[in-house]
């Protein structure tokens, strides 16, 4: 008889359920995949591969019936250059490369915009979704049960704005971010465990898996920042896994310094060709390329807004992640090496993120940075789970039933903004109540919704 191991049914079904809205909704077949953010993603790939420009040049020349865009800025160098960096650029291209040999022989458009890509981003994204599920599982099992670590993998996807993430917008960042980050806490552990062997492994053994590991470490730490650039505060894993003094943390640090150098320059050498495109463009190796939408006002940071406005709260519209806070209170108990890495990369990952002068990050579906660290907030999540499925009996159908109803307002909520009910970034409370559980516009709803002013809100002030 076959054993069913549900926590990798879990990810199968997920997979299915995702590529089964993708296909829906047919993103791709829209001409509605390379959008907005991902325009500038993206423009790396046809530039380098298809016209060999990355001066962008070849914009000056594109067909009539040319299918994509090219947004570019202007550097005080006096030449063109992309705001985005080029990591999403890295992960998409061997996708890229199928969908261009794919579009030649379908006898599409072979510029690079033509559906063949679009779908190769779409793939591209379920495969990241399945490597960030897949890394989470195993962290998971090292401290919670199978039921437990199904349930949280489920809850994570269904229950947050990934699903959108997924099967709507799937070029832009978060998903791949939440993929990577996994993996890095993953190896993360794989690293302090090869650091101090246990008394059955042989120094040789755990010696020779230091490097590998390393690298690992350091290739992955370099896309992830490349990709963002505040999540570097992903790097405080390895340093703080199983940590509890301050002695310890120097010793880690004093006793490995060759290993945590190797990292850094793998995580280098990631960075490299970004390096010689900004050099070239701008003059200077290092370039801010977001210029003036790259503010930060950490003296002002949007707190409160960010966590509970009508607007895009993030626990207003993924409040699943309540009970993921709640599960600090147990993580200590249940994950206690990863308690304190997880607590300080929270608490400063959502301080770093909502003073960022958008704290409502455009036009998205609820608090879109906050995907970064799914990986991460599954974490107390499973650990909260762990203690309701372990407790009292009179408890364990209240939440569930209550996870249920949040799992269902997060599809609900996302066919919602699908339709533009839920509005893009200028929700307010009366908006929301408006149209709780409905699927047609209120009376007055335009009165109800209030555009935020981008301008204000870019010099520090307040926009509402």
């Amino acid at each position: 008889m076959i054993k069913l191991n549900i926590s990798k049914t879990a990810i199968a079904l997920l997979i299915f359920i995702c590529a089964w809205y993708g296909k829906n909704l047919d993103t791709w077949g829209k001409n509605k995949v390379i959008q907005n953010d991902v325009i500038m993603y993206y423009a790396y790939l046809p530039a380098t591969v298809i016209f060999n420009d990355l001066n962008f040049d070849f914009t000056k020349n594109l067909p009539t019936d040319f299918e994509g865009q090219v947004w570019l800025q202007t550097t005080p160098f006096g030449k063109p250059i992309l705001r985005m960096t080029m990591g999403m650029a890295i992960l998409w291209s061997p996708f890229f490369l199928i969908a261009h040999g794919a579009a030649h022989l379908l006898g599409v458009s072979t510029l690079g915009y033509s559906w063949p890509y679009s779908f190769s981003i779409f793939v591209a994204t379920l495969f990241y979704l399945f490597v960030g599920l897949f890394f989470l599982r195993k962290i998971l099992l090292r401290y919670v049960s199978e039921a437990t670590t199904a349930v949280t993998l489920i809850l994570v996807v269904l229950a947050t704005n990934v699903t959108y993430y997924v099967t709507a917008e799937p070029g832009m960042t978060h998903v791949y971010n939440f993929a990577l980050i996994s993996a890095f806490i993953h190896f993360s552990l794989k690293w302090v465990e090869v650091l101090t062997p246990s008394p059955s492994e042989s120094p040789e053994k755990s010696g020779g898996e230091r490097l590998p590991i390393s690298i690992i470490l350091g290739l992955l730490a370099g896309l992830i920042v490349l990709i963002r650039p505040v999540n570097i505060l992903v790097g405080l894993f390895p340093a703080l896994i199983g940590i509890t003094t301050v002695k310890q943390l120097g010793d880690r640090i004093t006793n490995n310094w060759k290993m945590i150098l190797v990292a850094a320059g793998f995580a280098f050498l990631v960075f490299v060709p970004q390096m010689i495109y900004w050099k070239a463009q701008s003059g200077h190796f290092l370039f801010n390329s977001y210029m003036d939408q790259g503010k930060f006002y950490f003296f002002q940071p949007q707190l409160i807004n960010g966590l509970f406005s009508f607007r895009k709260g993030w626990l207003i519209y993924t409040p699943v992640m309540i009970f993921g806070l709640a599960g600090f209170f147990w993580m200590k108990k249940r994950l206690p090496e990863l308690f304190l890495p997880a607590l300080v990369f929270v608490v400063l990952n959502v301080y770093v993120v909502y003073s960022w002068w958008c704290w409502w990050y455009g036009g998205c579906y609820g608090s879109r940075p906050m995907i970064d660290m799914y990986g991460i907030m599954a974490l107390p999540l499973a650990a909260f789970l762990e203690k309701i499925w372990t407790g009292k009996n009179w408890i364990k159908v209240p939440v569930a039933v209550v996870l249920v109803v949040m799992l269902w307002l997060n599809q609900f909520q996302t066919s919602q903004y699908r339709t533009s009910l839920l509005h893009w970034d200028s929700m307010t409370k009366e908006a929301y109540f408006g149209i709780f559980g409905k699927k047609t516009w209120p009376e007055g709803y335009d009165k109800m919704i209030k555009v935020p002013d981008y301008e204000k809100a870019l010099k520090g002030e307040k926009e509402y």
